[in-house]
């Protein structure tokens, strides 16, 4: 078991510097020149190699890289070329803010999709299959930022129940004191609790919006997963023994744990990556419009920094997830533990003799 996370770990810090090279040389080689774009349309040739020699620019490219790769392994991922800012400090102080509304949001899908599956392949062919269908098949044929714009039109505009999409804070709101960088934590350890409940209410419609959006996928992923295990012969074999049909749930259930696990993981690396339409319908200062517009502006610093982070923490949650369904499945453990080598039969005559 341990060589074998050993030789995950292995294999992900390849394909991390992999992933390093493949977004340095793939952004390097984007057209356009960040020089002219951060001196206007009217720069002349000199400013634009001044520039260019302040930003390293002007340097082969063998030597930006190795610079860049020496940089990565030191955790600095450069600054941005339009506002001087840190990325790897930009990247700190705004996923979290990403997070908060992400992580409840995948977990109420979750939830729903989870029952919302188990009651359609329970009940298949029947109404609440039906009704699973239909539900399903509204939420995967709407856009994320549609679903989104709904929600404020009923919670905001006509119930007046939630507050503007105008950011993580209001204009009332007084930011608390900086100790980590992430505003959630800073305004608890002030005990700003005004701030903290402000938060947490404006994070309430993205949430549902991740939530409902991402309930679908995992809703048909469980129905599909339960419908073949309830058709297996071992569950035949348990309704036989007598088994209640509370108890034969419960172990279809357990059998469908693994594929939710790996589907948290790919949506999660998903939702992370595409945070920019969310958070550009509310005004949320996450790294999803923060990327957005680095890309926007081409902004190599900043679009290299959050490839490069996606692409690790991709990468650490497959890891773990390799991991975890090891453990908890031991048909996997069988497939992954060494065998042991059979003793050589001995020969006819020898054993005879």
């Amino acid at each position: 078991m341990i060589r074998y996370i050993v030789s995950r770990l292995i294999i992900a810090v390849l394909l991390l510097w992999g992933l390093i090279t493949l977004s340095f040389g793939l952004v390097s080689l984007l057209p356009g020149d960040p020089a002219k774009a951060l001196l206007g349309e009217f720069a002349t040739p000199q400013d634009v190699a001044r520039i260019n020699e302040q930003l390293g620019l002007d340097k082969p490219f063998l030597e930006r890289y190795l610079d860049y790769l020496v940089r990565v392994l030191h955790g600095d991922l450069g600054t941005s070329f339009f506002t001087g800012s840190s990325v790897s400090e930009e990247l700190w102080t705004r996923l979290p803010n990403t997070l908060v509304y992400l992580v409840p949001g995948l977990i109420l899908a979750l939830i729903i999709g989870l029952a919302m599956g188990a009651v359609a392949a329970y009940r298949v062919g029947r109404l609440p299959d039906r009704t699973f269908g239909v539900v399903v098949s509204i939420l995967m044929a709407m856009p994320e930022f549609v679903l989104a714009l709904i929600l404020l039109f009923i919670f905001y505009q006509q119930l007046k129940i939630a507050p503007a999409p105008l950011g993580m804070l209001s204009a009332l709101d007084s930011p608390p004191p900086k100790v980590t960088g992430w505003v959630p934590v800073d305004a608890v350890i002030a005990g700003q609790w005004g701030t903290v409940g402000s938060i947490f209410s404006r994070a309430v419609l993205p949430t549902v919006t991740i939530g409902l959006f991402f309930a679908a996928a995992f809703g048909k992923t469980v129905r599909t997963g339960m419908l073949q295990i309830l058709g297996s012969p071992q569950i035949e074999f348990a309704r036989a023994c007598g088994l209640r049909p509370g108890q034969v749930f419960r172990y279809a259930l357990t059998d469908v744990r693994g594929a939710l696990m790996t589907y948290m993981v790919l949506l999660f690396a998903a939702s992370l990556s595409g945070a920019a339409i969310i958070e550009s319908v509310f005004s949320w200062p996450g790294i999803g419009g923060w990327s957005l517009d680095g890309v926007l502006k081409g902004d190599v610093p900043v679009i290299q920094g959050f490839v490069l982070v996606m692409g690790a923490t991709s990468l650490l949650g497959y890891v773990v997830l390799d991991t975890l369904i090891t453990l908890l499945d031991p048909r996997t453990r069988q497939n992954v533990a060494p065998r042991r080598r059979e003793p050589a039969a001995q020969p006819a005559v020898a054993a005879a003799a």
